[in-house]
């Protein structure tokens, strides 16, 4: 389990004090997979050297399998952060060494027996679907090959927890794709507990049964997916289920529709919809499939004059419903 309490991280600059994470408190169960997201600034890059203890944190707590890493001593903390494997948006592997060279280096550093360590990087590689690849160096191997090395490498000293950095900017969707299966694989075959850094809700609906979104050092919203996705019109219930965008010089969308499963049908969602007057058109619309959860939202367009009806229509049939003042 990984548990933040607290969490601040403030910086000293010539213009004054910069607080970069202000009191972030978040718990990762063991065995999941957590995604944490926000935009450019929020703060996830000091939150990951604040995990890893590269940056001491200001105050707070930083526990993974209830010791608190915050606390200890520097010595005690090296071998702590064995406990922690880490996947890097750049994997950095070294290009005069061979695939299983490359995962064996953190156990040769640590003192393990050249031919243990080799057998530990060959079962590693087999386990992210690199079986026979052991002998290629990295200029030999593809991008989404090269990520699975370093997950590999990651799990080379066993950790408890696995800490991926924006593992999958630098690669195309399907290798993304394929890339996450080797994080989930690994996540229900060892039962490590991931936290995923990222700015891509798609890796996001792929893989993590929960997320956190952060904005300027907080955790502005949190939770499983299925109770993200139905918090609806939230932040991050908005991102999980885009929409296209209007097109530039084009009035918005007046009205915006959400529902789940949980509440409604997919039939029953249009069949209420199709009801509605002959001036009111579906602009934009989305269905997903999202933890378990059929979730959908809507852009609607309507007469000005009709508008105060339709949403008392939609309301009334138990439909969320946003109107412009709400959108965002």
């Amino acid at each position: 389990m990984i548990e933040l309490e607290e969490l601040r991280k403030e910086f000293r600059t010539n213009a004054g004090a910069v607080q970069a994470l202000d009191g972030i408190t978040l718990r990762v169960p063991a065995s999941t997979i957590h995604g944490i997201v926000g935009p450019s600034g929020a703060g996830k890059s000091t939150l990951i050297r604040c995990l890893t203890l590269l940056e001491r944190p200001t105050a707070g707590a930083v526990r993974i399998g209830g010791e608190d890493l915050a606390a200890l001593p520097e010595r005690q903390l090296r071998s702590q952060r064995r406990r922690i494997g880490m996947v890097f948006q750049h994997v950095n592997l070294f290009d005069s060494r061979t695939a299983v060279a490359n995962v064996a280096y953190p156990l040769r550093v640590s003192g393990v027996p050249k031919a243990a360590a080799h057998a530990r990087a060959e079962e590693l590689l087999q386990l992210v679907g690199l079986d026979g690849r052991g002998g290629s160096y990295p200029a030999q191997l593809s991008g989404g090959q090269q990520q699975r090395v370093g997950i590999a490498r990651a799990l080379a000293s066993q950790p408890s927890v696995l800490l991926c950095d924006e593992p999958s900017s630098a690669l195309d969707w399907a290798t993304t794709r394929q890339v996450l299966e080797v994080v989930k694989k690994v996540n229900l075959t060892l039962g490590l507990t991931v936290l995923i850094i990222t700015h891509e809700m798609a890796v996001v609906r792929q893989v993590c049964d929960s997320v956190s979104l952060l904005s300027r050092g907080r955790i502005v919203q949190s939770g499983p997916i299925g109770e993200v996705v139905t918090a609806y019109g939230s932040p991050l219930a908005r991102e999980l289920i885009p929409l296209a965008a209007t097109p530039v010089g084009q009035a918005r969308a007046q009205l915006e529709v959400s529902f789940s499963s949980v509440d409604f049908s997919t039939r029953q969602v249009l069949r209420l919809l199709a009801d509605l007057s002959e001036d009111t058109a579906i602009e934009a619309g989305t269905i997903e499939t999202l933890a378990g959860l059929r979730v959908g939202r809507f852009q609607l367009v309507v007469n000005a004059d009709g508008r105060e009806g339709v949403v008392k229509q939609l309301r009334q049939a138990g439909l969320f419903v946003a109107e412009p003042e709400e959108a965002p």
